[in-house]
Protein backbone atom coordinates (compact mmCIF):
# COMPACT_ATOMS: atom_id res chain seq x y z
CA UNK A 1 0.00 0.00 0.00
CA UNK A 2 2.51 2.45 0.89
CA UNK A 3 4.55 1.58 -2.42
CA UNK A 4 1.95 2.28 -4.49
CA UNK A 5 1.16 5.68 -2.82
CA UNK A 6 4.69 6.59 -2.81
CA UNK A 7 4.51 5.76 -6.69
CA UNK A 8 1.70 7.72 -7.29
CA UNK A 9 3.07 10.55 -5.58
CA UNK A 10 6.41 10.46 -7.12
CA UNK A 11 4.53 10.16 -10.77
CA UNK A 12 2.54 13.38 -10.40
CA UNK A 13 5.80 15.27 -9.07
CA UNK A 14 7.21 14.21 -12.18
CA UNK A 15 4.70 15.02 -14.25
CA UNK A 16 3.91 18.50 -12.85
CA UNK A 17 8.38 18.67 -13.14
CA UNK A 18 7.88 17.76 -17.25
CA UNK A 19 4.77 20.66 -17.49
CA UNK A 20 7.29 23.25 -15.50
CA UNK A 21 10.30 22.17 -18.21
CA UNK A 22 8.17 22.54 -21.10
CA UNK A 23 6.44 26.36 -19.53
CA UNK A 24 10.62 27.03 -18.95
CA UNK A 25 11.42 25.49 -22.96
CA UNK A 26 8.36 27.51 -24.50
CA UNK A 27 9.14 30.76 -22.55
CA UNK A 28 12.95 30.70 -23.27
CA UNK A 29 11.74 30.39 -27.44
CA UNK A 30 9.51 33.37 -26.62
CA UNK A 31 12.49 34.97 -25.56
CA UNK A 32 14.57 34.26 -28.19
CA UNK A 33 12.92 35.32 -30.85
CA UNK A 34 11.71 38.29 -29.43
CA UNK A 35 15.40 38.99 -29.36
CA UNK A 36 15.79 37.94 -32.87
CA UNK A 37 13.28 40.61 -33.92
CA UNK A 38 14.30 43.59 -31.52
CA UNK A 39 18.16 43.29 -32.63
CA UNK A 40 18.37 41.73 -36.28
CA UNK A 41 16.38 44.07 -38.74
CA UNK A 42 17.59 42.51 -41.42
CA UNK A 43 15.86 39.26 -40.55
CA UNK A 44 12.64 41.03 -38.83
CA UNK A 45 12.07 42.92 -42.70
CA UNK A 46 13.04 40.02 -44.73
CA UNK A 47 12.11 36.38 -43.55
CA UNK A 48 10.27 37.43 -40.48
CA UNK A 49 7.56 40.66 -41.69
CA UNK A 50 7.17 37.69 -45.06
CA UNK A 51 6.15 35.01 -42.51
CA UNK A 52 4.18 37.16 -40.30
CA UNK A 53 2.39 39.01 -43.21
CA UNK A 54 1.58 36.04 -44.85
CA UNK A 55 0.14 34.02 -41.80
CA UNK A 56 -2.36 36.48 -40.86
CA UNK A 57 -3.80 36.35 -44.01
CA UNK A 58 -4.05 32.74 -44.25
CA UNK A 59 -5.91 32.67 -40.64
CA UNK A 60 -7.83 36.00 -41.46
CA UNK A 61 -9.35 33.64 -44.32
CA UNK A 62 -9.82 30.44 -42.26
CA UNK A 63 -11.96 31.86 -39.47
CA UNK A 64 -13.90 34.16 -43.02
CA UNK A 65 -16.57 31.99 -42.14
CA UNK A 66 -18.56 34.27 -39.23
CA UNK A 67 -19.01 38.08 -39.88
CA UNK A 68 -18.86 37.84 -35.77
CA UNK A 69 -15.79 38.01 -33.94
CA UNK A 70 -14.41 33.91 -33.37
CA UNK A 71 -11.72 35.57 -31.46
CA UNK A 72 -13.82 36.81 -28.95
CA UNK A 73 -15.81 33.30 -28.92
CA UNK A 74 -12.74 31.26 -28.03
CA UNK A 75 -11.98 33.66 -25.29
CA UNK A 76 -15.43 33.73 -23.69
CA UNK A 77 -14.72 29.30 -23.74
CA UNK A 78 -11.59 29.30 -22.44
CA UNK A 79 -12.78 31.69 -19.49
CA UNK A 80 -15.78 29.60 -18.95
CA UNK A 81 -13.53 26.12 -19.24
CA UNK A 82 -10.91 28.16 -16.97
CA UNK A 83 -13.37 28.57 -14.36
CA UNK A 84 -14.74 25.10 -14.40
CA UNK A 85 -11.51 24.20 -14.11
CA UNK A 86 -10.71 26.53 -11.13
CA UNK A 87 -13.97 24.78 -9.23
CA UNK A 88 -13.08 21.39 -9.48
CA UNK A 89 -9.45 22.00 -8.34
CA UNK A 90 -10.91 23.31 -5.40
CA UNK A 91 -13.29 21.29 -4.67
CA UNK A 92 -10.42 18.39 -5.72
CA UNK A 93 -7.93 19.66 -3.13
CA UNK A 94 -10.98 20.39 -0.43
CA UNK A 95 -12.15 16.45 -0.83
CA UNK A 96 -8.81 14.13 -1.80
CA UNK A 97 -5.49 14.08 -0.43
CA UNK A 98 -2.29 16.12 -1.77
CA UNK A 99 -4.08 19.40 -2.44
CA UNK A 100 -0.57 21.19 -2.88
CA UNK A 101 0.66 18.89 -5.37
CA UNK A 102 -2.93 19.54 -7.14
CA UNK A 103 -2.12 23.48 -6.94
CA UNK A 104 1.51 23.18 -8.39
CA UNK A 105 -0.04 21.48 -10.92
CA UNK A 106 -2.63 24.00 -11.52
CA UNK A 107 0.39 26.55 -11.71
CA UNK A 108 2.43 24.43 -14.33
CA UNK A 109 -0.80 24.59 -16.46
CA UNK A 110 -1.08 28.10 -16.35
CA UNK A 111 2.96 29.12 -16.83
CA UNK A 112 2.59 26.15 -20.03
CA UNK A 113 -0.40 28.13 -21.29
CA UNK A 114 1.31 31.25 -20.61
CA UNK A 115 4.44 30.04 -22.33
CA UNK A 116 2.73 28.81 -24.97
CA UNK A 117 0.73 32.00 -25.91
CA UNK A 118 3.93 34.06 -25.41
CA UNK A 119 6.08 32.16 -28.37
CA UNK A 120 2.27 32.26 -30.26
CA UNK A 121 2.76 36.12 -30.20
CA UNK A 122 6.15 36.30 -30.84
CA UNK A 123 6.34 33.65 -33.57
CA UNK A 124 2.99 34.64 -35.31
CA UNK A 125 3.37 38.62 -35.12
CA UNK A 126 4.40 40.39 -32.11
CA UNK A 127 8.02 40.62 -33.90
CA UNK A 128 6.58 43.00 -36.59
CA UNK A 129 6.40 46.08 -33.54
CA UNK A 130 10.27 45.91 -34.38
CA UNK A 131 9.77 45.65 -38.18
CA UNK A 132 9.49 48.44 -40.95
CA UNK A 133 5.60 48.27 -40.83
CA UNK A 134 4.19 50.96 -42.54
CA UNK A 135 7.42 51.11 -45.05
CA UNK A 136 6.65 47.82 -46.01
CA UNK A 137 3.74 49.26 -48.43
CA UNK A 138 4.78 52.91 -48.59
CA UNK A 139 7.65 54.71 -48.65
CA UNK A 140 7.32 56.88 -45.44
CA UNK A 141 10.02 60.28 -44.83
CA UNK A 142 9.23 62.12 -41.83
CA UNK A 143 10.71 65.22 -40.39
CA UNK A 144 10.79 68.77 -38.83
CA UNK A 145 8.06 70.62 -39.64
CA UNK A 146 6.88 74.41 -39.56
CA UNK A 147 3.84 75.36 -37.85
CA UNK A 148 2.53 76.89 -41.48
CA UNK A 149 2.69 73.74 -43.25
CA UNK A 150 0.53 72.97 -39.84
CA UNK A 151 -1.92 75.41 -40.62
CA UNK A 152 -1.85 74.38 -44.69
CA UNK A 153 -2.90 70.57 -43.74
CA UNK A 154 -5.51 71.97 -41.51
CA UNK A 155 -7.53 73.83 -43.77
CA UNK A 156 -6.88 71.26 -46.69
CA UNK A 157 -8.24 68.69 -44.17
CA UNK A 158 -11.30 70.70 -43.38
CA UNK A 159 -12.18 71.72 -46.70
CA UNK A 160 -12.44 68.49 -48.03
CA UNK A 161 -14.41 67.25 -44.47
CA UNK A 162 -16.43 70.27 -45.50
CA UNK A 163 -16.97 68.82 -48.72
CA UNK A 164 -18.08 65.52 -47.85
CA UNK A 165 -20.21 66.39 -44.62
CA UNK A 166 -23.10 68.19 -46.78
CA UNK A 167 -22.72 65.15 -49.70
CA UNK A 168 -22.69 62.07 -47.39
CA UNK A 169 -26.08 59.63 -46.89
CA UNK A 170 -27.80 61.45 -43.72
CA UNK A 171 -31.10 60.16 -41.97
CA UNK A 172 -34.51 62.17 -41.32
CA UNK A 173 -32.62 63.63 -38.38
CA UNK A 174 -30.06 64.84 -40.29
CA UNK A 175 -27.22 62.03 -38.88
CA UNK A 176 -24.89 61.18 -40.98
CA UNK A 177 -25.52 57.38 -40.82
CA UNK A 178 -24.27 55.25 -44.21
CA UNK A 179 -24.49 51.55 -44.38
CA UNK A 180 -24.63 50.31 -41.27
CA UNK A 181 -21.47 47.62 -39.78
CA UNK A 182 -21.82 45.34 -42.77
CA UNK A 183 -21.94 47.39 -45.27
CA UNK A 184 -18.73 49.60 -43.54
CA UNK A 185 -16.64 46.39 -43.09
CA UNK A 186 -16.94 45.21 -47.05
CA UNK A 187 -16.13 48.68 -48.09
CA UNK A 188 -13.19 49.19 -45.74
CA UNK A 189 -11.81 45.90 -46.59
CA UNK A 190 -11.89 46.90 -50.45
CA UNK A 191 -10.30 49.90 -50.21
CA UNK A 192 -8.11 48.59 -47.71
CA UNK A 193 -7.27 46.13 -50.22
CA UNK A 194 -6.07 48.25 -53.48
CA UNK A 195 -3.19 49.61 -50.80
CA UNK A 196 -2.45 46.44 -49.50
CA UNK A 197 -2.72 44.43 -52.56
CA UNK A 198 -4.14 41.48 -50.98
CA UNK A 199 -7.64 40.37 -51.04
CA UNK A 200 -8.79 41.96 -47.37
CA UNK A 201 -10.59 39.97 -45.54
CA UNK A 202 -13.93 41.78 -43.88
CA UNK A 203 -13.50 42.91 -40.28
CA UNK A 204 -15.43 41.40 -37.37
CA UNK A 205 -17.82 42.56 -35.18
CA UNK A 206 -18.04 42.40 -31.68
CA UNK A 207 -20.74 40.14 -29.96
CA UNK A 208 -20.63 42.29 -26.96
CA UNK A 209 -20.09 46.11 -28.69
CA UNK A 210 -22.40 47.64 -26.27
CA UNK A 211 -20.63 46.63 -23.00
CA UNK A 212 -17.50 46.94 -24.53
CA UNK A 213 -17.80 50.60 -24.90
CA UNK A 214 -17.37 51.14 -21.43
CA UNK A 215 -13.79 50.51 -21.77
CA UNK A 216 -13.76 52.79 -24.75
CA UNK A 217 -12.35 50.37 -26.93
CA UNK A 218 -13.13 50.72 -31.03
CA UNK A 219 -11.23 47.71 -32.27
CA UNK A 220 -8.64 45.18 -31.41
CA UNK A 221 -6.84 42.78 -33.73
CA UNK A 222 -6.20 39.62 -32.61
CA UNK A 223 -2.76 37.35 -33.88
CA UNK A 224 -4.10 33.72 -33.15
CA UNK A 225 -7.31 34.54 -35.59
CA UNK A 226 -6.15 37.14 -38.04
CA UNK A 227 -9.21 38.96 -37.49
CA UNK A 228 -9.32 42.73 -37.08
CA UNK A 229 -12.88 42.98 -34.54
CA UNK A 230 -14.41 46.15 -34.56
CA UNK A 231 -16.97 47.85 -32.11
CA UNK A 232 -20.20 47.69 -34.05
CA UNK A 233 -21.38 50.18 -31.33
CA UNK A 234 -19.63 53.30 -32.84
CA UNK A 235 -20.69 55.61 -35.29
CA UNK A 236 -20.59 55.83 -39.30
CA UNK A 237 -18.37 58.91 -39.05
CA UNK A 238 -15.55 57.11 -37.44
CA UNK A 239 -16.62 52.69 -38.32
CA UNK A 240 -14.71 53.18 -41.64
CA UNK A 241 -11.74 54.62 -40.23
CA UNK A 242 -11.42 51.93 -37.45
CA UNK A 243 -12.17 48.52 -39.85
CA UNK A 244 -9.10 49.86 -41.74
CA UNK A 245 -6.96 50.99 -38.64
CA UNK A 246 -7.40 47.02 -37.64
CA UNK A 247 -6.66 45.96 -40.98
CA UNK A 248 -3.55 47.68 -40.84
CA UNK A 249 -2.47 45.48 -38.13
CA UNK A 250 -3.73 42.41 -39.93
CA UNK A 251 -0.12 43.55 -42.32
CA UNK A 252 1.99 44.05 -40.17
CA UNK A 253 1.69 47.96 -39.17
CA UNK A 254 1.66 47.51 -35.44
CA UNK A 255 1.81 51.25 -34.21
CA UNK A 256 -1.01 53.18 -34.27
CA UNK A 257 0.24 56.43 -35.82
CA UNK A 258 1.22 54.18 -38.82
CA UNK A 259 -2.21 52.13 -38.63
CA UNK A 260 -4.18 55.45 -38.57
CA UNK A 261 -2.04 56.79 -41.71
CA UNK A 262 -2.91 53.26 -43.53
CA UNK A 263 -6.68 53.85 -42.76
CA UNK A 264 -6.82 57.69 -43.71
CA UNK A 265 -4.94 56.84 -47.11
CA UNK A 266 -6.69 53.87 -48.04
CA UNK A 267 -10.01 55.32 -47.60
CA UNK A 268 -9.37 58.35 -49.26
CA UNK A 269 -8.03 56.58 -52.48
CA UNK A 270 -11.53 54.82 -52.37
CA UNK A 271 -14.25 56.14 -54.83
CA UNK A 272 -17.51 56.33 -51.95
CA UNK A 273 -17.83 59.29 -50.67
CA UNK A 274 -18.98 58.25 -47.23
CA UNK A 275 -14.91 56.45 -46.63
CA UNK A 276 -13.73 59.77 -47.63
CA UNK A 277 -15.39 61.53 -45.26
CA UNK A 278 -14.48 59.50 -42.22
CA UNK A 279 -10.92 59.79 -43.50
CA UNK A 280 -10.82 63.17 -43.58
CA UNK A 281 -12.79 63.95 -40.68
CA UNK A 282 -11.16 61.62 -38.52
CA UNK A 283 -7.58 63.18 -39.66
CA UNK A 284 -8.89 66.27 -39.16
CA UNK A 285 -9.47 65.59 -35.09
CA UNK A 286 -6.09 64.29 -34.72
CA UNK A 287 -4.21 67.42 -36.59
CA UNK A 288 -6.88 69.99 -34.80
CA UNK A 289 -5.64 68.36 -31.65
CA UNK A 290 -1.88 69.18 -33.02
CA UNK A 291 -2.68 72.23 -33.51
CA UNK A 292 -4.49 72.75 -30.43
CA UNK A 293 -0.87 72.42 -28.80
CA UNK A 294 1.33 74.58 -30.94
CA UNK A 295 -1.38 77.72 -31.78
CA UNK A 296 -4.54 78.01 -30.22
CA UNK A 297 -5.74 81.29 -31.45
CA UNK A 298 -5.11 79.60 -35.20
CA UNK A 299 -7.00 76.63 -33.87
CA UNK A 300 -10.19 78.49 -32.75
CA UNK A 301 -9.95 80.61 -36.07
CA UNK A 302 -9.91 77.44 -38.21
CA UNK A 303 -12.28 75.58 -35.46
CA UNK A 304 -14.84 78.23 -36.32
CA UNK A 305 -14.92 77.46 -39.97
CA UNK A 306 -16.61 73.87 -39.57
CA UNK A 307 -19.58 73.10 -41.52
CA UNK A 308 -23.06 72.82 -39.64
CA UNK A 309 -23.15 69.27 -40.90
CA UNK A 310 -19.47 68.60 -39.65
CA UNK A 311 -19.89 70.50 -36.22
CA UNK A 312 -23.48 68.14 -35.72
CA UNK A 313 -21.20 65.30 -36.44
CA UNK A 314 -18.71 66.25 -34.57
CA UNK A 315 -20.95 67.01 -31.51
CA UNK A 316 -22.98 63.75 -31.75
CA UNK A 317 -19.63 61.47 -31.87
CA UNK A 318 -18.24 63.16 -28.48
CA UNK A 319 -21.55 62.65 -26.90
CA UNK A 320 -21.97 59.25 -28.19
CA UNK A 321 -18.61 58.53 -26.41
CA UNK A 322 -19.02 60.54 -23.31
CA UNK A 323 -21.80 58.02 -21.84
CA UNK A 324 -19.40 55.28 -21.44
CA UNK A 325 -16.45 57.53 -19.86
CA UNK A 326 -15.64 56.06 -16.13
CA UNK A 327 -13.45 54.05 -14.11
CA UNK A 328 -13.68 50.71 -16.92
CA UNK A 329 -12.22 53.26 -19.08
CA UNK A 330 -9.53 54.30 -17.19
CA UNK A 331 -8.49 51.47 -16.27
CA UNK A 332 -8.61 49.87 -20.39
CA UNK A 333 -6.48 53.00 -21.62
CA UNK A 334 -3.51 52.18 -18.73
CA UNK A 335 -3.64 48.80 -19.49
CA UNK A 336 -3.31 49.93 -23.63
CA UNK A 337 -1.06 52.30 -22.72
CA UNK A 338 1.37 49.59 -21.11
CA UNK A 339 0.98 47.68 -23.44
CA UNK A 340 1.75 49.74 -25.88
CA UNK A 341 4.89 50.72 -24.22
CA UNK A 342 5.84 47.03 -23.59
CA UNK A 343 6.23 46.82 -27.15
CA UNK A 344 8.72 49.92 -27.60
CA UNK A 345 5.66 52.52 -28.20
CA UNK A 346 7.34 54.56 -26.05
CA UNK A 347 4.35 57.22 -26.14
CA UNK A 348 1.54 54.61 -25.44
CA UNK A 349 -1.78 55.36 -25.88
CA UNK A 350 -0.36 58.89 -27.69
CA UNK A 351 1.34 57.37 -30.39
CA UNK A 352 -2.27 57.28 -32.10
CA UNK A 353 -1.79 61.34 -32.42
CA UNK A 354 1.84 61.13 -33.86
CA UNK A 355 -0.35 60.34 -37.37
CA UNK A 356 -0.25 64.12 -37.48
CA UNK A 357 3.53 63.63 -38.49
CA UNK A 358 2.66 61.42 -41.48
CA UNK A 359 -0.27 63.48 -42.81
CA UNK A 360 2.43 66.49 -43.01
CA UNK A 361 4.63 64.21 -45.06
CA UNK A 362 1.63 63.40 -47.35
CA UNK A 363 0.42 66.52 -47.40
CA UNK A 364 3.95 67.67 -48.49
CA UNK A 365 4.16 64.96 -51.29
CA UNK A 366 0.34 64.73 -53.14
CA UNK A 367 -0.87 68.11 -52.38
CA UNK A 368 2.12 70.53 -52.21
CA UNK A 369 3.88 69.16 -54.69
CA UNK A 370 1.48 67.28 -56.58
CA UNK A 371 3.66 63.50 -56.81
CA UNK A 372 2.08 59.90 -56.04
CA UNK A 373 3.52 58.52 -52.55
CA UNK A 374 5.49 55.63 -53.78
CA UNK A 375 4.74 52.23 -52.86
Amino acid sequence: MNRKTHSRRKKKISQNTKTFIAALSFGLLSLLVFLITKYIPSFTNGIYSRWSIKAMQVLSKVFSFASFSIAEVLIYLLSVGLLIYIIFLIRNMVKYKNPGQRFVRFIAILLLIASIGAFSFYGLWGGMYYSKGLDNLLRVETKDRYLVELIELNKHLLDKANTYSKAVTRNEQGYFTGYGFDGYATLSAQAASLISGKNEENPKYVISSEAWSYTMTTGIFTFLTGEANVNKNDLAISLPFTCTHEIAHRNGITSEDEANFFAFYSLINSDNLNLKYSAYSMALLYSMNSLYSKDKDTYMEIRGMYSEELSHDYKRYHEHWAQYEGKVAEISSKTNDLYLKAQGQKDGVASYGRVTDLLLWWHEQEIVEGKTIKR
